[in-house]
């Protein structure tokens, strides 16, 4: 995961894609559970690749942060102050496979940890967004746990 992560830093855009996809296929693949260590760098490293001018980055780290989020267990709740704004501000951009992708961390963030707290955090910086994408996206991801936790 290491070689990964440097790869994803990397100055080279195409370096920095190949990096994120690495990392996505390592998380997959992965059966063993994340150190505090390995999230705090993911989470470091994921942070700085979702600024990233390049869509399909900013995917690829949302799509790896999804893959540690199933295998990081209670280390991840430690960066949620600083993922759920980042990742709420994804909810509008641009490219809809970004989008779909923020939308879809939430979703697993909610199901790893509590909806309550996530929807709570991340409603806050989603309703006072000036972008209508983050909100009206934000609204689509709660009504969906909403309309998953009435159908259990």
């Amino acid at each position: 995961m290491e070689e990964a992560l440097e790869l994803a830093r990397a100055k080279d855009a195409k370096e920095r894609m190949a990096g994120v996809e690495r990392l996505h296929k390592v998380l997959e693949a992965s059966r063993r559970s994340l150190s505090s260590s390995e999230v705090t760098s993911l989470v470091d490293c994921c942070l700085d690749l979702l600024k990233d001018n390049s869509f399909k980055v900013s995917q690829g780290a949302l799509q790896a942060l999804d893959s540690a989020a199933v295998h990081a267990g209670d280390h991840f709740k430690l960066h949620f102050n600083a993922l759920v704004p980042a990742v709420v501000d994804r909810l509008g951009d641009a490219k809809q496979p970004v989008r779909d992708a923020a939308r879809r961390f939430l979703l697993t963030l909610m199901e790893v940890s509590s909806p309550t707290i996530i929807v709570e955090r991340a409603g806050f910086f989603a309703w006072t967004s000036k972008s209508w994408r983050v909100r009206e996206k934000f609204a689509r991801t709660v009504t969906s746990v909403i309309d998953f936790a009435v159908a259990e």
